[in-house]
């Protein structure tokens, strides 16, 4: 089971960085929760499903011609149940490869009916200095 959700979370973040963001929110559960606290002007943002899938769309508008691409460093990974695998990463965010965040992350993702999907997702800002 392990090895399903961890090629579930790479084929995923492949799909994050194909740029397509309907793809991208194909994955995203309807039951999603994210907790994100990296923006320098205002504190927690926090996303439904609905919520983050519309933002996904405004954001890698913003993006294009810039290349976006997530490069994940994973601390840990396992499983929280049979159906849910629990990841902390160092996320690094870049833009036409020059480095212009790093962030750390917490994400659940979850085997639904349709298969696997990110059901959670806490970010904050990460400074390795």
């Amino acid at each position: 089971m392990l090895n399903e959700a961890l090629k579930a979370v790479e084929e995923y973040r492949n799909v994050l960085n194909s740029n397509d963001v309907n793809e991208v929110n194909k994955w995203i559960s309807k039951d999603f929760i994210g907790y994100f606290g990296y923006y320098n002007d205002r504190d927690y943002e926090v996303y439904t499903g609905a919520s983050y899938k519309l933002s996904n769309v405004e954001t890698f508008e913003s993006y294009q011609g810039k290349n976006p691409q997530w490069q994940y460093t994973d601390l840990t990974s396992n499983l929280r149940s049979e159906n849910e695998i629990i990841l902390s990463s160092i996320i690094d965010f870049y833009f036409s490869g020059k480095k212009v965040a790093s962030a750390l992350a917490i994400e659940i993702f979850k085997k639904e009916q349709e298969g696997w999907k990110l059901y959670r997702q806490h970010m904050e800002r990460y400074s390795s200095s």
